[in-house]
């Protein structure tokens, strides 16, 4: 584990626990605001198949924007993870201690900023 003290961690973790709780309470209002009876309602009154084809669209669309919260909550999930097994702070990708202000800012993160670059980097080439 990187040079953290017991303090830090227990820090870290209380921080990565809170911002897993209030991510399931958006999620869950998020849900029940944009989904709810509400969709269950608009199909049962749906006239045709373009009609429930839409309303499908709808709620799928709704879903989708949940991606990035439900991506964070498997990136809290996994620092989580390192945390009981004893690798937080340590790069995934070269095994180099990850910079301690780097951890506080984002404590889920699992990659030294060199390596996080390195994949950005990368990413944009595959993209053009």
């Amino acid at each position: 584990m990187a040079e953290l003290s017991p303090e830090k961690i227990e820090g870290i973790k209380e921080r990565l626990l809170d911002r897993k709780r209030r991510l399931w309470l958006e999620v869950k209002e998020q849900l029940r605001s944009n989904i709810g009876d509400g969709y269950q309602e608009m199909l049962s009154t749906a006239r045709d198949e373009e009609d429930q084809a839409a309303v499908s669209l709808l709620a799928e669309t709704h879903l989708t924007l949940l991606g990035p919260k439900r991506q964070e909550l498997e990136a809290i999930e996994e620092a989580l993870l390192r945390l009981e097994n004893g690798t937080y702070g340590m790069c995934e990708a070269c095994g180099c201690a990850i910079e301690p202000r780097r951890l506080e800012v984002m404590p889920e993160t699992p990659l030294c900023r060199a390596c996080m670059s390195h994949r950005e980097k990368l990413a944009k080439a595959a993209s053009r």
